[in-house]
């Protein structure tokens, strides 16, 4: 079902792209979808201290909530091929702010397993990460690693912006009455914008991607970089979820997606975690999972540019490496008034920011079509699967070893990992940018 045709007609002169306005949405929104997601960490202290759980326990809650991401990924897909995002994102935010009010009554584990876990982490999939890569990437093609980027740079902004505020609106009033006001923000703010602007493809509004004009070649002289197809008979098959899945691609980008989210999930959950065992106070690690956040958004312009000039693999491998360089920081903070810290939250976050704009920037290069948002759901799969193995083992291994050098040095295994599957997918063999010879 397509969009209803829009005001907005392409006959109506505009002084931009309206995809770039889509793109301004989806910053908003996932914002506001990260930014609930990565407060986990910070609600983590608080719910330990409160229920006297073990860190293993705790994590457990977390390690639900990215199963459920992952598995409602294939329906998101689905949905958003199909109806778009001016339905699929507002259902998904009433959704979302139901279940952080059912968390803020939460008394017992299995409470928090089903509110926070099931209902909490299915919804996040329909505004969130798997939500966005199944439309974004169809507005743009010559700047599509650039644009997915800096709609993604919103997930660093709500860690930047969001978490440091949870974590005082918890000190001032209560963790409960902060997921209440959590719940506000997203029926309030995601869930009209995406109603009232968002659009799934620039064929709903008679446009094309990039803002070409109908008819026009993407390959005219003014444009210094062009989308070569390499591999066209690969490029121009009509991609169904059942032919992707018995390609070697596949399942290589299933298997990069999920040693990525191991390292970065488990990472990021126990980061805060990690640097209080430390000696830093909650508000300082806060902080630095800031900084964090804001260098993530920083990462992902970057490199979501970067990828779009010299290639998605290259791109991704100096992004692992510097997020890898920031986890042996984190590793290595001992004391409280060590600069470890803050060397960690920048590397790390800078190469964290690489992962939200290549993932689907990749996935697109190699499966694009009707179909691309089933496929990239079920790609996704693989994402929840290591993000829950790497928040779970994470603290059961800090549980075990009584601190935190094997699980996150497990962690800088699982990145490099995912960049040789990255590398052995190959979307450079299918599609790339290349410089114009016409320029």
């Amino acid at each position: 079902m397509s969009d209803p045709p829009s005001r907005f007609s392409a006959k109506k002169r505009r002084p931009f792209f309206y995809g770039w306005i889509v793109i301004a949405v989806g910053f908003v929104t996932l914002s506001i979808a990260f930014g609930i997601w990565y407060s986990y960490s910070v609600f983590f202290l608080s719910i330990v201290s409160e229920f006297g759980w073990d860190r293993a326990a705790a994590s457990s809650i977390f390690s639900i909530f990215l199963v459920c991401h992952a598995l409602m990924g294939l329906l998101t897909g689905f949905l958003q091929d199909r109806y778009g995002p001016r339905l699929v994102i507002p259902v998904g935010a009433f959704i979302l702010g139901g279940a952080l009010i059912l968390t803020s009554r939460a008394h017992n584990l299995w409470q928090f397993y089903l509110t926070y876990g099931v209902l909490a982490g299915a919804s996040v999939s329909l505004l969130g990460f798997t939500s966005h890569s199944a439309f974004l990437p169809n507005w743009f093609e010559r700047k599509r690693g650039l644009a997915v980027g800096i709609a993604t740079a919103g997930i660093g902004f709500g860690m930047l912006v969001i978490v440091p505020l949870v974590e005082k609106a918890i000190g001032r009033f209560g963790w409960r009455s902060t997921y209440i006001l959590l719940a506000a923000l997203v029926i309030l703010v995601a869930a009209p914008l995406n109603a009232l602007l968002s659009r799934r493809n620039p064929a709903d509004l008679d446009l094309k991607p990039d803002g070409d004009p109908a008819g026009k070649r993407v390959d005219q002289p003014h444009h210094f970089m062009v989308m070569k197809i390499i591999d066209a008979d690969w490029a121009n098959r009509e991609w169904t979820w059942l032919k992707a899945l018995q390609t070697r691609r596949f399942w290589f980008m299933v298997l990069a997606f999920f040693c990525l989210s191991y390292a970065y999930q488990g990472t990021l959950l126990h980061s805060v975690s990690s640097m209080v065992d430390a000696g830093l106070t909650r508000q300082k690690a806060a902080a630095c999972f800031g900084v964090l956040g804001i260098l993530g958004s920083i990462g992902k312009i970057l490199f979501g540019s970067l990828s779009d000039r010299f290639g998605r693999e290259r791109a991704n491998t100096v992004g692992i490496t510097a997020a890898a360089v920031g986890i042996v920081c984190l590793i290595n903070t001992t004391t409280p008034d060590s600069v470890l810290p803050l060397v960690f939250a920048t590397l790390f976050g800078l190469g964290y920011g690489a992962a939200a704009p290549m993932m689907p920037s990749v996935s697109a290069d190699i499966f694009l079509g009707r179909s691309f948002g089933l496929i990239f759901g079920m790609i996704s799969m693989g994402s929840g699967a290591g993000g829950a193995l790497g928040s779970f083992l994470t603290g059961a291994l800090r549980d075990a070893s009584g601190d935190y050098t094997l699980p996150l040095s497990l962690c800088t295994l699982s990145l490099a990992c995912s960049c040789l599957f990255v590398w052995l997918a190959g979307p450079r063999k299918v599609r790339r940018m290349v410089k114009n010879d016409k320029h």
